[in-house]
């Protein structure tokens, strides 16, 4: 079975338009949702959805190391997946050393219910372009064996130029603002100087991470290992531009 992984990005969707059309059979089109994701991402998927008629398999990750199928409608916008992970973790928050998020909220979550309908072995797709080598480098170290991973825009030797004109030839497109808000809104992957943008532009993206630091706090709970959310929002928002040079790190959570 060929499992089409949908992150929500434009490359994704233009991997899996491009797939279909140039006639892959017997797949599911499948996408993770942390609850994290921006209200666009997920109007966007929503669209790719019904305009291209994909019958794409909405899950969740629940609290157990367990799963469920949503919809567009009734998907977390408030952070539920990523909640009960944290919860099950027992307060341990995800960093930069310990990424278990990624590996549960996305590839767990997905194993679980593909093994749930039967299947014992699948290829996965990923949207990751020819141009982002560091990536595909990396990514099949991310999967047990029994999975085979197929990065199709890599064989097509796929850019973002690519990507970026074939949705301006078409007449939708993903409304995020910028590229910063892609994945998680405020993932800790992200440098601080694009959080601190962030910080400027939508303050109230913080409240989600500050609350589950400091709720924590006691545990030792931080995204970020030199910096708590809250003191990162603080200083973003007293001295712009203090943070232009911190470099992000990739996500293989792989929206762009």
């Amino acid at each position: 079975m060929n499992i089409i992984n949908f992150s929500g990005g434009r490359t994704s969707a233009y991997m899996t338009k491009r797939l279909i059309d140039e006639g892959l059979t017997d797949y599911i089109v499948t996408f993770q949702n942390t609850g994290k994701e921006m209200p666009e991402t997920l109007d966007f998927i929503n669209e790719c959805d019904k305009r291209w008629n994909l019958n794409i398999v909405w899950l969740e990750y629940r609290y157990g190391n367990n799963f469920e199928v949503v919809t567009y409608e009734t998907a977390s916008r408030n952070g539920r997946p990523f909640d009960e992970l944290i919860a099950w973790k027992d307060g341990f928050l995800p960093n930069t050393r310990m990424r278990y998020c990624t590996d549960q909220l996305k590839i767990q979550t997905s194993k679980r219910w593909l093994k749930s309908i039967g299947l014992k072995q699948w290829t996965i797709y990923n949207g990751i372009r020819y141009d982002e080598p560091r990536r595909w480098s990396k990514t099949k170290n991310y999967l047990p064996s029994f999975i085979d991973l197929e990065m199709p825009c890599v064989k097509w030797k796929t850019t973002k130029e690519d990507v970026m004109s074939f949705w301006s030839n078409n007449d939708f497109d993903l409304k995020l603002k910028s590229e910063i808000y892609g994945n998680c809104d405020l993932c800790f992957l992200k440098g601080k100087g694009k959080l601190a943008i962030i910080a400027n532009e939508k303050p109230e993206l913080f409240d989600w991470w500050i609350n589950n630091e400091e709720k924590l706090e006691n545990k030792g709970g931080a995204f970020k290992k030199e910096i708590t959310y809250k003191q990162l929002k603080e200083r973003s928002q007293a001295q712009q531009g203090l943070f232009d040079d911190d470099p992000s790190f990739e996500c293989f959570c792989n929206i762009d």
